[in-house]
């Protein structure tokens, strides 16, 4: 209950941050972007819609989880409410996690409004709304579920700017982590190649969350890549709150 006292306040407090502004955003990129890209895309443009929708949709909720997770825990910091909470019977795990599932749940609805605007789109110029771009979307969603807890793990421990810059780089780097294999194979022998493999094991894997390509041709994902795609973000983001959780326990206030 204490934990769930902490999410409600934090889903409020980033409900009334710029998750509305985020969204129509969004619409603009969606609506503007496709309207104006279409003629260009040689009868190609429910492959344009497709895929602009869901490439602005990872990338504008990065960006909101960005500007309203990297601030959040030392906001409370400054504002010396943090004393206050911690005062009360609440363990400062309890506080991480409430505070992760609150930013979580303000980002699912973005993203459910985000979802309900492509198929609105994709509806109104394919007449239907095909099940791979909502899988694709769904999978999207995977990736806010691990950037959640990063930038909430980065909030606990260094400035907010700093929490912006390491969570948005991860990101990055997140989307090329294959390429660190192939890189570690080319030098192998090497300290670079145990750099590179250790960075691997470390960095999310974000490109599993990627089906962009499959929407466009409507292609359904197979059900061992959902299973291993859900296991592997819901493992990593759990992951990352409890390291998270344990730097907050043994950080001091002044």
């Amino acid at each position: 209950m204490r934990t769930l006292a902490i999410a409600q306040n934090t889903f409020r407090e980033a409900r009334r941050d710029r998750a509305q502004w985020v969204f129509l955003l969004y619409a603009a990129i969606v609506v503007g972007g496709g309207t104006a890209l279409t003629p260009l895309a040689m009868g190609e443009g429910y492959r344009v819609t497709r895929d602009l929708g869901l490439a602005a949709m990872s990338l504008i909720g990065m960006m909101l989880i960005v500007m309203v997770g990297s601030g959040m825990v030392q906001k409370e910091i400054d504002r010396a409410t943090i004393l206050t909470v911690l005062a009360k019977p609440l363990r400062r795990g309890e506080f991480v996690i409430g505070k992760y599932l609150g930013l979580l749940a303000m980002v699912a609805l973005v993203f459910v409004c985000m979802t309900a605007l492509l198929a609105l789109v994709l509806f109104g110029r394919e007449g239907r709304i095909d099940p791979a771009v909502l899988w694709a979307a769904a999978f999207t969603f995977g990736e806010f579920i691990i950037l959640t807890a990063i930038v909430v793990a980065f909030s606990t421990f260094v400035s907010p700017i700093l929490s912006g810059v390491f969570t948005v780089s991860v990101f990055i780097m997140g989307h090329f982590s294959a390429d660190l294999l192939r890189f570690a194979g080319r030098v192998e022998g090497t300290l670079l190649a145990w750099v590179a493999r250790g960075a691997y094991m470390v960095l999310p894997h974000m490109e599993v969350f990627n089906l962009r390509a499959e929407a466009a041709a409507g292609l359904l994902p197979a059900r061992d890549m959902i299973l291993g795609s859900s296991a592997y973000g819901l493992l990593y983001a759990v992951s990352v709150v409890l390291v998270a959780s344990a730097i907050f326990s043994v950080r001091e206030f002044r």
